[in-house]
């Protein structure tokens, strides 16, 4: 079959052609893709002619190849070129479509889709907050009509209803994108559950210009962040049916399958991520409602103590140990127990029962309930030139294989105990929550790539070090300045 020639420097369907060549491997030619280069004049192929052509061009031979586009090239005449490029038009421009979405929705979607997210940080949360940014946002007649808290949840309304139809319809399109997963009955789920707050947002006035408006906008959010606070639990189920499946087709050997998936574990980083910025600006968006709290704007609080956070965590974390194993290991803390900093209070806290947890429980495993437990470590350190918080958890509880060091940081990957998956899935939906003691994400393999996130979004990380036969090291990073801006993918 002889080619259509391409003209210089074409974009089509992720693949650069041009010179009248192919810039990529052919391998990444989509059937849809070879379906327009085939000459006008032929008939249509069928489905199986699709499969063929696709065939013949993955098993070509480079040089086989270079003759057949070479003899192509010197036969084509710019009628044919012509012909080519307006045929080939509808396909340039056509939209993305959803499975179960009608064409209008999609198509509001695909358009709020294409605009760009705006970061945001956790300064910037504070100095809105504050209201230091009415200037930028409202004229002096507009002032004189309200009274400064009014104003100031007028503005950050205003930039909600323009922002997170655009973070939302991103995650649709993730959602709709990712491959096999996709069709897991939780993922689909959760993909409408995303389309009802975008139209609901949609729905509401595009312009927020009084304090009835911006109340009447609280009630819709506040309901859209209720109803997706059991979405890290809903997808944490289609991780298990996904799992399930591809245990089905590959059999024993699943688990590592699941590592190596890096599409999909990239695109669960990324979903959970965008979730955490999502829930941040309609928590902190509620909070500043509430009656004030001293040093708090929002859900930020400006003097942060890592210490007694660290405390509260150990207690949580040492009442799951002892109703699991009927003892827990105590735990010390040193370093700057006085240090405060402007940070999320929750966060920090999630962060910290997942490592005090961890260390607990395999400090139990390791040495048997029965042991007299070695202590675990929590020390923090900070200096007034120091660029990050950093704390730091060590046990002795026998330390993680190297082989699996990478895998801890896989959604796809658990040693959970399969009884556990099973009660997970079965958990009524009103029920389940994202985070807590008594959470059925325990013991899924979450918590260590979720903390890593909440560490990340406002410029921080998260390490394990880890040393067979003997322990493990966790270090938290925290940007101690809050000047990072949150890492919204696209």
């Amino acid at each position: 079959m002889m080619y259509r020639h391409l003209p210089r420097r074409l974009r089509l369907d992720g693949v650069t052609i041009g010179d009248g060549g192919i810039c990529r491997s052919r391998a990444a030619l989509s059937q849809r893709t070879l379906r327009y280069l085939v000459p006008r004049h032929h008939p249509q192929p069928s489905r199986h002619h699709h499969a063929n052509a696709s065939s013949l061009v993955l098993s070509s031979s480079a040089s086989s190849s270079s003759s057949l586009f070479g003899a192509w090239k010197r036969n084509a005449t710019q009628q044919q070129q012509e012909r080519f490029i307006s045929f080939t038009q509808p396909m340039l421009s056509r939209e993305m479509e959803y499975e179960g979405v009608p064409p209008d929705v999609a198509k509001l979607i695909n358009t709020h889709a294409k605009k760009v997210q705006t970061p945001v940080s956790l300064q910037a949360l504070m100095r809105t907050g504050r209201g230091e940014f009415l200037d930028k946002h409202f004229e002096d007649a507009a002032v004189e009509k309200h009274t400064a808290t009014e104003l100031v949840l007028m503005q950050v309304a205003s930039f909600l209803r323009r922002e997170l139809p655009i973070r939302l319809a991103h995650r649709i399109q993730d959602l709709e994108k990712v491959p096999l997963m996709r069709d897991m009955q939780s993922v689909k789920e959760v993909k409408q559950l995303y389309i009802q707050s975008f139209l609901e947002l949609l729905e509401f006035d595009k312009k927020i210009v009084n304090a009835d408006q911006e109340a009447a906008f609280s009630r819709l959010v506040e309901g859209i962040y209720e109803r997706h606070s059991r979405v890290l639990v809903q997808m944490a189920k289609g991780a298990y049916e996904f799992r399930n499946h591809i245990a089905a087709e590959k059999g024993m050997n699943a688990k590592d399958v699941f590592a190596k998936m890096e599409e999909t574990h990239d695109f669960l980083d990324r979903f959970y991520l965008c979730r955490i910025g999502i829930r941040v600006l309609i928590g902190q968006y509620l909070a500043l409602r509430q009656p004030p709290v001293d040093h708090y704007v929002g859900i930020i609080c400006s003097v942060t103590s890592p210490y007694e956070i660290v405390k509260r965590a150990i207690d949580d974390a040492a009442f799951m140990c002892t109703r699991k194993y009927g003892d827990a290991p105590e735990v010390i803390m040193s370093g700057r127990l006085d240090l405060t900093f402007p940070y999320v209070p929750t966060h920090l806290h999630y962060i910290m029962l997942e490592l005090l947890k961890n260390s607990m429980r395999a400090t139990v495993e390791w040495h048997g309930p029965d042991a007299d437990f070695p202590p675990i470590k929590v020390i923090i350190a900070d200096g007034s030139d120091n660029e990050d918080v950093v704390i730091k958890v060590s046990d002795e509880g026998g330390g993680i294989p190297r082989s699996n060091v990478k895998k801890i940081w896989s959604y796809l990957f658990t040693t959970a105990d399969p009884s556990i998956q099973e009660g997970m899935v079965g958990v009524n939906n009103n029920e389940a929550v994202d985070h807590g003691i008594d959470s059925p994400l325990a013991g899924l393999g979450y918590g260590l790539p979720i903390s890593r996130s909440y560490c990340r979004y406002f410029g921080g990380d998260l390490s394990i070090m880890s040393m067979e036969g003997y322990g493990t090291d966790a270090f938290v990073y925290l940007a101690r300045l809050g000047n990072s801006k949150e890492p919204v993918p696209i």
